[in-house]
């Protein structure tokens, strides 16, 4: 006759298939996390083929970047006059498939009737355009922003696109990059953070690893820091941990002088608020006020978060 198992014995059984099953679970959630950071490495590293295929359609150009405050005057497929623009229309043709703006870790529903209803994108970008390290300032793959008249009506901000040869070191110029700014997304220092509402660089996407395309055309994932900075889209300011070296990153030319907004057609209003600067410095000023680690969940002083 056959005998059963035993209560300790069945006891014994659950507890290793419970040991197991907590040694295994993390593997497989950090598997499906490395799957999702690889796939995320994959779309910008196309998204900046396309760019560059669009440059030599373009004179060598970046693509610009159109606001207005007369949304009722854009007819599609028009992009220019009376119409805001988000950065990857213009390449759109290049790259075909809307799915390479998105990722996994981004799912917020994109509702416009322009974006949804003539490109397909049923989500927001989950990558943002090179725009300069703060602000409306320029200084990246944009020039300062500027107000300009509508022909078709209405008045709009502009910021016009540079000449790709006018790239100081394209192999460590950010191009294109994750982000949490809303759409017309910049990866700029005071933009990224936009919609993040966490307290901590953990929580940030892929663990606080962020995902940039070059503008030599290579991709590569960088770990990321960030803070508390009043004033800043949300609160907060997101930039690569190595700051020194891809502090200039944000830069078509590092030591070129930045002024700041003039309030004219927009202004990033932080406190403190950066002055005029060498591009490549405005990294390390921000780290420079955010010398004190944060505490609690405030967003009233500026800060670094520490885990």
């Amino acid at each position: 006759m056959r005998k059963a198992f035993t209560l300790i014995e069945l006891l014994v059984v659950i507890a290793i298939i419970a040991i197991l099953a907590a040694i295994l679970f993390p593997v497989f959630a950090q598997a499906k996390l490395a799957a999702k950071k690889t796939k995320s490495l994959s779309n910008v590293k196309n998204l900046g083929t396309a760019y560059h295929i669009y440059l030599s359609d373009n004179d060598d150009t970046t693509p610009s970047i159109w606001g207005t405050n007369n949304p009722a005057a854009c007819t599609p497929p028009t992009q220019i006059e009376g119409c805001s623009n988000e950065w990857w229309m213009p390449i759109f043709p290049y790259f075909k498939s809307i799915d390479l703006i998105y990722s996994d870790e981004r799912k917020d529903a994109d509702t416009n009737s322009i974006r949804n209803g003539v490109y397909g994108a049923k989500y927001i970008s989950a990558y943002g355009y090179n725009w300069g390290p703060f602000g409306w300032r320029g200084g990246g793959m944009l020039q300062k922003q500027v107000a300009v008249a509508r022909p078709s009506g209405g008045f709009g901000n502009m910021n016009s696109g540079i000449s790709a040869t006018a790239i100081v070191e394209p192999a460590n110029m950010f191009a294109f990059g994750d982000t949490y700014d809303t759409p017309r997304a910049t990866v700029g220092i005071g933009f990224a953070g936009d919609s993040y509402n966490g307290f901590s660089v953990g929580a940030l996407r892929y663990s606080g690893s962020f995902n940039y395309a070059f503008a030599d055309g290579h991709a590569k994932a960088l770990k990321v820091k960030g803070g508390i900075l009043p004033g800043a889209f949300n609160n907060r300011w997101i930039m690569p941990s190595d700051h020194v070296k891809f502090g200039p990153s944000y830069c078509a030319d590092p030591s070129a002088v930045i002024q700041p907004e003039d309030g004219t057609t927009s202004n990033l209003n932080t406190t403190p608020r950066p002055p005029a600067l060498a591009c490549g410095a405005y990294a390390q000023w921000v780290v420079d006020q955010a010398t004190a680690a944060c505490v609690g969940n405030s967003t009233g002083t500026v800060c670094r978060w520490t885990n």
